[in-house]
């Protein structure tokens, strides 16, 4: 049995990743450094913001940037950017939209479930969302024809929950269509690697997580173009001021951004390959498509779903990043995985492996990975 942490829950066992219902990414000693640095003095929120909006800047090329409470945050400061602009006027308005151009275009393919739906996000600014094409299928005439003289802004969602196999426009024909039109394009990449090709196609505003891939503490990034960045910023005097960030997360997200662009791929790369080498010790796996992450063989006739469901109820927890029933595989991510824990982890899953059994709730294995009962239950699990 695992001790719990100081804090009342049991540390994890991660071959998952990033997600947000494990926290998310691990921070830096350079991070934690700077979150500390930040936490014993005292300073102007709106002067940090602006450092942090050269920072930024400076890290991704983008005119300016600023930092959010969140990326969900990001979705929801942005739209209401867009319809407000840089009058405070508008902004103290909202969410009354009367008067204001308050659509915004989100393909329905694009609108996907990350805990909540993109969708809620943006209504949350008081905005109307025009969601035009079908689940799989969204082309320029779809957007074209759902742009009007209501519509604020043209969102762009970039994320492997889409639909793989549908057919969707480009972010550079949405950057076309947006601008022919006079509105923004705003993109979401919240869990994205880099936010400079969407800069570069024309992208008018990208929100992304910093504390995912970069490994801030809880926070968001805007980068884009100043007058909308300012337009974003100015919503902490209005809606945004329900999710203001605070200054640990502001100093963070500035020392993570710094090292996320100027860190080292190849000995980034080493390190994945030495987790993979621990956990091959104990496993039969073999390279998937991301070179951060590994497939684990699982025998014929045993569930890849039980297995993982059966590793996350276990003691210490062991969560994996997917299970593929139909594949025989699990997937495991190596991104923040501890040195140490990759062996444990990879005895953990042998042992599942050999002595397959049902867990106590089987429930469809993804990155929210919540269940009805558990919510209703919370806080008293069983």
């Amino acid at each position: 049995m695992s001790e719990p942490t100081r804090f009342g829950a049991k540390r994890v066992l991660n071959a998952m990743g990033m997600p947000t219902i494990l926290g998310a990414n691990v921070c830096s000693s350079a991070v934690r450094q700077a979150v500390d640095e930040i936490l014993q003095v005292s300073v102007e929120i709106d002067e940090l913001q602006a450092a942090a909006c050269h920072a930024i800047a400076a890290a991704t090329g983008a005119e300016a940037g600023c930092v959010t409470s969140s990326c969900s945050s990001g979705l929801v400061i942005a739209a209401a950017a867009a319809m407000t602009g840089a009058d405070l006027a508008k902004v103290a308005r909202l969410p009354d939209t009367d008067g204001l151009r308050d659509e915004v275009v989100l393909p329905l393919g694009h609108d996907i479930n990350f805990g909540a739906p993109i969708s809620q996000m943006i209504r949350m600014s008081g905005a109307k969302v025009v969601r035009p094409g079908t689940a799989n299928h969204c082309e320029a005439f779809h957007l074209r024809g759902a742009l009007s003289e209501r519509t604020a802004a043209l969102f762009f969602v970039d994320s492997g929950d889409v639909n793989p196999g549908g057919a969707f426009a480009s972010v550079e024909e949405f950057v076309e269509i947006a601008h022919r039109h006079g509105v923004p394009l705003i993109v979401d990449t919240a869990a994205g690697l880099d936010v400079r090709p969407f800069l570069a196609a024309g992208a008018d505003l990208v929100i992304t997580s910093a504390h995912k891939q970069m490994g801030a503490p809880t926070s968001g990034m805007l980068c884009g173009t100043l007058a909308l960045v300012k337009a974003c910023y100015l919503q902490n005097y209005g809606v945004g001021r329900a999710m203001k960030v605070g200054k640990e997360g502001i100093a963070g997200c500035m020392a993570a951004v710094k090292l996320w662009y100027g860190r080292d791929l190849e000995a980034e790369k080493q390190r994945w390959a030495e987790r993979a080498a621990a956990l091959a010790q104990h496993l039969t796996i073999r390279p998937a498509r991301k070179a951060s992450q590994v497939l684990c063989s699982v025998p014929q006739g045993v569930s890849a779903r039980a297995v993982a469901n059966r590793l996350r109820e276990g003691d210490p927890p062991v969560w994996v990043n997917d299970a593929d029933d139909a594949a025989g595989e699990l997937l495991l991510d190596l991104r923040v995985m501890r040195g140490e824990d990759a062996s444990a982890i990879a005895e953990r899953i042998a042992k599942a492996l050999e002595s397959p059994a049902p867990p106590e709730e089987d429930v469809p294995y993804h990155d929210l990975l919540w269940s009805e009962r558990r919510l209703q239950e919370w806080p008293n699990w069983r």
